[in-house]
């Protein structure tokens, strides 16, 4: 029988399989007694910038399964071209480390996109998506993954995303909402009209494909 898989989240609760994330510079990085993501997150890029060029050279070495959350959000107050630069700088060392992603994308996907397409990653992740069918398309159109949290169930056209997406591009996740995993994951199977077994089996073989 497959597991619940939580591929983001920053619980650090023991328990179940799930990649638990931290914010370089503002939270520890834990490795050894957890599975990780560890990256700079775009809202500190202002905040951290004066060491910055330290926190990058640990992160070239931490122990770590993904580089993220890293991305861009037009939403918050950070400068946008320190973003950019800070976004860039983690994805050479993703690159280089032959790491997969996790995405935080608020209103920059084109951007993001953009700048994801011009490097040879391993994997990429769209963590928390809130958008339409056409935006989840031009993610899965490149062979990229896209993980739905409890924020989708808010939004009708992020629904309507969650219904139409391939399962073989598909992660659930619970972020920082206190509810189980296992909430989200019923309420995608009875969005996409299929067996609970059945998506969490198809979202296991995604995170065995890239967690390999």
């Amino acid at each position: 029988m497959a597991e619940f898989i939580d591929i983001h989240t920053h619980s650090m609760e023991e328990g179940g399989k799930r990649i638990v994330n931290r914010r370089l510079g503002v939270e520890p990085a834990v490795g050894g007694i957890c599975v990780q993501s560890v990256g700079i997150h775009p809202w500190d890029a202002e905040a951290l910038y004066p060491t910055l060029s330290e926190l990058l050279s640990q992160l070239e070495i931490i122990d770590c399964v993904a580089i993220g959350e890293v991305g861009l959000d037009k939403y918050c107050k950070v400068d946008f071209g320190r973003q950019m630069e800070l976004f860039e700088a983690q994805l050479h060392i993703a690159e280089r480390r032959k790491l997969p992603v996790v995405i935080h994308c608020v209103k920059a996907q084109q951007e993001v996109v953009k700048m994801l397409s011009a490097h040879a990653l391993s994997d990429v992740i769209f963590h928390g998506f809130i958008g339409s069918v056409e935006q989840m398309k031009e993610i899965v159109e490149r062979g990229w993954f896209v993980s739905f949290g409890f924020g989708a169930l808010r939004s009708p056209k992020t629904i309507e995303a969650l219904r139409t997406i391939p399962l073989e591009n598909l992660f659930l996740e619970s972020d920082t909402d206190e509810r189980p995993i296992e909430a989200i994951y019923e309420a995608a199977a009875q969005i996409k009209n299929i067996e609970l077994e059945l998506l969490k089996s198809e979202i296991e073989n995604n995170y065995n494909k890239i967690f390999r």
